[in-house]
């Protein structure tokens, strides 16, 4: 009897004991209850982390809480404070499932949750350095690379740093260099048949010389195979444990979703809690939309003047349009390749847009009459006009009202890339090449289109500058574009490395003039440009760096983005990232302070802010689905009197081919920055 009841004893505490470990072992729900200082509230989800390796608090990792049950799928990133706690404010209800992420571990599993619930989450540490670098950003696993020295590099480059400045805009500009789908090639021969993929990747590496930065790239590929990781980057802290994130999928596998737009840049109070627009340049053009309230997200075909000679709904961005324009001087099939919309204060969401076939055959002859040049000589018109006559141009301008749900599009007779309106009711295009354009809105009808044609002649000034001596364009390109808040003068992004067009320029729209602005040491490639309320000028530089002039005085300074240094590289050029552009919050719509400057990590899955004040970097990361890459963004106002709660910034996944994404999707994400972690 005795030994009977020992065997049962020692069966009893044998289940209890596993019923202790498999609890341990799995991740709590519903527990604990009551962890202190944590209000959470019906449409909230809380709790802790904590390591399975006994129980420490994790601070600064981001929680995750997604759901499918929505009409798009949704979730909410948010990060944890010293003490491992965590709030996820403002859920729309849903069936949830929440999980860890952070640097230094495993991601956690996934555990269902309600909202009005609190968790405990348990995650493990990595198990060796290379499982932790998985969830590393790209321009970490960059900092990797040992660039080749001067003498290996082609004639035409006067140093080491402009030749990196130029490396990281030919292999950044349409993806992250170091997304794990390129850190895979060993060979030259490997990474020779990568490139010949796309026409752009090909023309970039020739520039750059292309023994040499083949030869750069296996070695990179061949040490990350033998298991070399970079540093671990730190986690957030201070104001970057703030963040919260919301993020709705949205787009096509195969979407290229430039930027968006969710109300006017001048006035960002208009449009509240309304539609997001996002241009996806494949599938003929679309235009993407999310109704954030509704949480809801639907396209449009972008509707071109004429469709005949090519159109295709077949085509994206970088297989045909563009690309044969650029390569070829012809479109042998073309789309509408909506790019960078801007909302006006009519609810017009403007975009440039390809409105017909391009080519020289196709080129308005109208286009004569609004070519302003340096001199106005007419020599120097006819020059400038012969020059784009001969090369055509196949971006034009359009609008989709929002009031009519109707497309308008409008003629140019110069190519359009980025816009910004004035506060003249013009809207100002970088050229591709030629400078600038100006459209006077308030000199188009845009009755119908018999009247919109006969006015666009009257509306429209090309800008092109021509050297009188030799009767060329002066050396300079075009591509981000700025209104001075002070003086309404439009100032112009040149994105060249080195020499004479490496630079800034600005139009002034009450003499026609241009003037040009080099920029000095270290500041290489600007790109990304935008104005702070007084007047001064701020850049994103390819060569690593944000940088600002003093309008007043030319004077420029530069600040290194955060981040890493190619391996063997000083104080001469700036971190890995490749910043594609950047924003200046003017009206304090983030809730950071007035003129707080927002440069795109673009190949850091971050945003990098930036306080003139302090002149100190925090970084804002979207830490999933990786990678995330960012180009434009956008800030609104919905409600001025809500707190943190009422503003927030708009972005979206705007690179090539989401489908290399973790989650296979394109995201729209709306960032809010809120006073402490735990606010609700």
């Amino acid at each position: 009897m005795r030994t009977v009841t020992r065997k049962i004893t020692w069966v009893f505490l044998a289940v209890v004991l596993l019923a202790v470990l498999f609890v341990a072992a799995r991740p709590v729900v519903g527990g604990p209850r009551n962890v202190p200082g944590l209000k959470v509230d019906k449409s909230s989800i809380g709790g802790v982390v904590v390591n399975s390796n006994g129980g420490k608090a994790e601070a600064g990792v981001w929680v995750i809480a997604e759901t499918k049950s929505l009409p798009a799928p949704f979730r909410k990133i948010v990060v944890t404070d010293d003490q491992g706690r965590f709030l996820v404010p403002d859920l729309p209800e849903g069936a949830y499932e929440v999980w860890v992420r952070g640097y230094g571990l495993k991601d956690s599993e996934r555990v269902k949750a309600v909202c009005g619930e609190q968790v405990e989450l348990q995650v493990a540490s990595a198990a060796t350095p290379q499982e932790a670098a998985k969830i590393y950003p790209a321009s970490y696993w960059t900092s990797l690379i040992q660039p080749p020295p001067m003498s290996d590099l082609p004639a035409k480059y006067k140093s080491q740093d402009e030749w990196l400045a130029t490396l990281r805009n030919g292999c950044n500009h349409c993806h992250e260099l170091g997304m794990p789908q390129t850190r895979i090639y060993t060979t030259a021969k490997d990474w020779d048949a990568m490139f010949l993929r796309a026409k752009s990747m090909h023309q970039e590496l020739n520039g750059l010389g292309r023994d040499v930065v083949e030869r750069m790239l296996a070695d990179w590929g061949t040490r990350i195979a033998a298991g070399e990781v970079p540093p671990a980057p730190p986690r957030p802290t201070g104001i970057e444990r703030n963040v919260v994130v919301s993020q709705w999928d949205w787009g096509f596998p195969e979407s290229f979703v430039h930027d968006l737009i969710s109300t006017d840049k001048r006035n960002p109070t208009l449009y509240p809690n309304g539609k997001v627009y996002g241009v996806d340049r494949t599938g003929g053009g679309r235009l993407l939309i999310l109704d954030p309230v509704k949480n809801t997200t639907s396209w449009l075909q972008v509707e071109p003047r004429d469709k005949s000679h090519g159109y295709s709904l077949t085509k994206d961005y970088y297989h045909g349009t563009e690309e044969e324009q650029a390569y070829v001087g012809e479109d042998k099939e073309w789309m509408a390749s909506p790019h960078n919309p801007m909302f006006d204060e009519n609810g017009r969401v403007w975009m440039t847009v390809q409105i017909r076939a391009g080519g020289k055959e196709y080129y308005p002859a109208w286009t004569k009459n609004t070519i302003v040049t340096g001199t106005n000589d007419p020599a120097d018109v006819d020059a400038a006009y012969n020059m784009l006559a001969a090369r055509g141009n196949n971006m034009e301008l359009g609008y989709y009202d929002t009031k009519t749900n109707k497309f308008v599009m409008v003629d140019t007779g110069y190519n359009t890339h980025h816009l910004q309106l004035d506060w003249q009711g013009r809207i100002w295009t970088d050229g591709g090449g030629s400078a600038a354009g100006e459209l006077d809105t308030k000199k188009l009808d845009l009755t119908n289109l018999e009247t919109i044609k006969a006015t666009e002649v009257g509306a429209s000034k090309n800008f092109l500058r021509i050297d009188p001596a030799t009767k060329k364009m002066i050396p300079g390109t075009g591509y981000g574009e700025a209104v001075s808040p002070v003086d309404g003068t439009v100032w112009y992004s040149s994105p060249v490395a080195g020499g004479p067009a490496n630079k800034v320029y600005m139009v002034d729209p009450n003499t026609d003039k241009i003037k040009d602005y080099p920029l000095p040491a270290p500041g290489r490639f600007p790109h990304g440009i935008d104005f702070s309320s007084d007047g001064n000028l701020w850049v994103s530089l390819g060569s690593g760096q944000v940088g600002r002039m003093d309008v007043k005085t030319g004077e420029w300074k530069f600040w290194d983005n955060p981040g890493l240094k190619f391996k063997g590289t000083g104080k001469e050029t700036g971190t890995t990232d490749f910043p594609y552009y950047l924003w200046v919050d003017q009206f304090n719509v983030s809730g950071l302070g007035k003129d707080t400057v927002f440069v795109t990590g673009t190949t850091s899955d971050a945003q990098f802010v930036f306080d003139p004040k302090t002149e100190k970097f925090s970084v804002f990361r979207i830490p999933y689905p990786m990678p995330y890459y960012a180009r434009g963004l956008d800030g609104r106002i919905d409600d001025p009197n809500a707190g943190w709660k009422g503003r927030g910034l708009w972005m979206t996944y705007s690179s090539y081919l989401p489908r290399f994404t973790e989650n296979r999707s394109g995201t729209v994400n709306h960032m809010q920055i809120r006073p402490n972690p735990l606010a609700n």
